[in-house]
């Protein structure tokens, strides 16, 4: 239950600015944060929780009102989707429908301003919306009056059930809709964008106390901004959040945002487009997108991890890619894995020789459906999963690399006795403890 709520909340729930309640005929805004009562009682049937959408959104809802079951059909058709990659539910009006599913845009992340240009052609059209938006909430999944449709799902009773068969859906490529304007695909042009934890602390005490000295605004507004695209809140919700936050609490130490607000808004909308463009463009994500995409793993893995590679350094490099890339893709049917991040976790001469390896342990079972187009491997990993919530993380965040990971669990000493357990020879143990400790 705790799991599956935790998850519920990373795919589906964007806290702030505000959030919306249904509890007869109406919608009423709540201009504050949304906390976990409203979205329990959602979950339990109470009354209705709308949200608004992140700045990379985990999920979509084509909202169809008004249309009959046979139009519902050929929308979905004409999409290419079907039931192994979208969920059709009734909603509360009659004649209408929310359309769910998992969108990507080329195997990367979609922000919100590009999932509402891909769709928008497609959804004037045909008279539909597509959600979540940035300024309009919607109605969470799995609440009253959602009843699955679709004949794999309608013996299903429990918002955990929809949940975890949403999970297993395939992701959808949006960029399959037809006539929308082609998106240009960046790859990682500014190889300088890091990540600043340092600045975490800073901007949740400047959040809730305002300014501290003077001379401070324009360092100030920047580590908000910066909190605020770690928290995936969309950019023009940032700035207004940001610029409200500096009108109230500037306490006497700025005279532009009394004298010149305008020029103070102008700056901020500088700062936010910066941070924003700066981490899209370097495909770095904010804190929930890098965990859902990139991966996670627990501390378990990696003892597991070791045992199951006898202490080899490359093999449990590669190993502890593969766990952590499969976790968030943990209930899908097939992972597909493109072959070049397979190669990056290991080299080209070894990263076959490794799968192998690992399919012979009964650690894997790899399928045949092997597409050179996509360059993509379909593999099933024969796992101990553990919970979500024991996932390790650095201030919200997934840690990328196995040393990283190491270096955050383990004191040296810890991990050579892990590894000489795994049968690695003292010599060998201590090579990979000054590989790791020495960056």
């Amino acid at each position: 239950m705790i799991e599956s709520f935790t998850d519920y909340k990373t795919i589906f729930i964007q806290r702030l600015p505000r959030y919306a309640i249904k509890s007869r005929k109406t919608w009423t805004s709540k201009n504050k944060a949304l906390s976990d009562t409203p979205i329990k009682a959602h979950l339990a049937g109470k009354y209705a929780v709308g949200v608004l959408g992140k700045w990379y959104p985990e999920y979509c809802i084509l909202d169809i009102d008004s249309k009959s079951a046979a139009i519902v059909k050929e929308i979905r058709e004409k999409l290419n989707l079907n039931e192994n990659n979208s969920m059709l539910f009734s909603s509360e009006s009659p004649n209408s429908y929310h359309l769910l599913i998992k969108p990507e845009y080329h195997k990367k992340p979609p922000t919100l301003n590009l999932l509402k240009s891909v769709f928008e052609m497609f959804c004037r059209s045909h008279g539909i919306e597509v959600y979540p938006q940035r300024n309009k909430v919607i109605r969470l999944p799995f609440g009253a009056h959602q009843i699955p449709l679709d004949y794999e799902y309608a013996q299903l009773d429990s918002w955990q059930d929809y949940l975890y068969w949403f999970e297993k859906l395939d992701q959808f490529d949006l960029s399959s809709v037809k006539n929308h304007q082609m998106i240009l695909n960046f790859e990682s042009l500014d190889k300088r964008a890091s990540i600043l934890p340092v600045v975490i602390g800073d901007a949740q005490t400047l959040l809730d106390y305002g300014l501290q000295v003077p001379s401070s605004r324009h360092d100030s507004q920047f580590k908000v901004l910066y909190y605020l695209w770690r928290r995936n809140i969309p950019q023009e919700t940032a700035e207004e959040l940001v610029l409200s936050w500096i009108t109230k609490k500037h306490n006497g130490f700025s005279t532009d945002i009394i004298s010149h607000p305008r020029q103070v808004e102008k700056e901020i909308e500088r700062q936010a487009s910066f941070i924003y463009n700066k981490y899209q463009i370097s495909q770095i994500y904010p804190d929930s997108t890098h965990n859902f995409f990139n991966g996670y793993i627990t501390e378990p893995d990696l003892q597991d991890i070791v045992e199951a590679t006898r202490a080899s350094l490359p093999r449990m490099k590669f190993l502890f890619n593969l766990v952590k890339y499969s976790y968030p893709r943990r209930h899908r049917k097939l992972i597909s894995i493109h072959r070049d991040k397979l190669v990056q976790w290991a080299s080209w001469k070894t990263y076959l020789k490794y799968l192998d390896e690992f399919e012979s342990k009964g650690l894997l079972k790899r399928r045949s459906a092997y597409q050179p187009s996509l360059f993509a491997k379909n593999l099933k990993m024969n796992w101990r999963y553990r919970s979500s919530n024991e996932a390790v993380l650095y201030e919200g965040r997934s840690v990328d690399s196995f040393d990283q990971m190491i270096r955050l669990i383990f004191q040296p000493d810890e991990f050579r006795q892990l590894l000489i357990k795994a049968e690695s020879k003292q010599s060998t143990a201590s090579k990979i403890i000054n590989s790791i400790w020495k960056k």
